[in-house]
């Protein structure tokens, strides 16, 4: 037990950085915990956080768009940095779509508690000679998890969708 003990104090005291002054020089500014991105001490944003909503729908030349906005309905902040799963899923849950195309630079950013992350939907619902088949359900997995968020909705079962990384809401136009 003492050595336990010991060995623990030990682990410690390495763990511990050693400084010669409280104040940092100019030349050394401090690093924010985590490295050089602060951003990385917290956790990705978990589904279980968050809630998906349908804040635009506009169609236009064989297509919709959609402004899909994440909200973080948790206690604490949490980080997004990429892009988010999407599935089309029919009446039985299965999914609809046979490929993704991504747009817009994903970048890390922080959502505090009530506020929302934003990224846009491109869905082709037409070929201009046929109508595509209708799905009802939008399955969203956030970056960083495994669970899906589901969205009621009736969309065209395409080919293929574009999905831009997600973004502060403010700059989801």
């Amino acid at each position: 037990m003492r050595l336990r003990s010991l060995l623990i104090a030990s682990a410690i005291l390495a763990a511990t950085p050693l400084t010669t002054s409280a104040t940092p020089s100019p030349a050394d500014p401090p690093v924010p915990p985590g490295g050089p991105h602060g951003l990385a001490i917290l956790r990705p944003c978990p589904s279980s956080q968050l809630k998906a909503a349908v804040t635009s729908d506009q169609g236009a030349m064989l297509h919709r768009e959609l402004r899909i906005t994440l909200t973080n309905a948790g206690a604490s902040a949490c980080a997004i940095d990429g892009y988010p799963a999407v599935r089309l899923l029919d009446a039985l849950n299965h999914p609809r779509i046979s490929a993704e195309s991504f747009s817009l630079a994903p970048r890390m950013f922080i959502i505090a508690p009530d506020q929302q992350a934003a990224f846009r939907l491109r869905v082709a619902t037409g070929d201009g000679t046929t109508s595509y088949l209708t799905v009802g359900t939008l399955a969203i997995i956030p970056p960083g998890d495994v669970v899906p968020l589901f969205v009621k909705i009736a969309l065209p079962s395409a080919p293929t969708i574009d999905v831009t990384a997600l973004q502060p809401a403010a700059e989801v136009k």
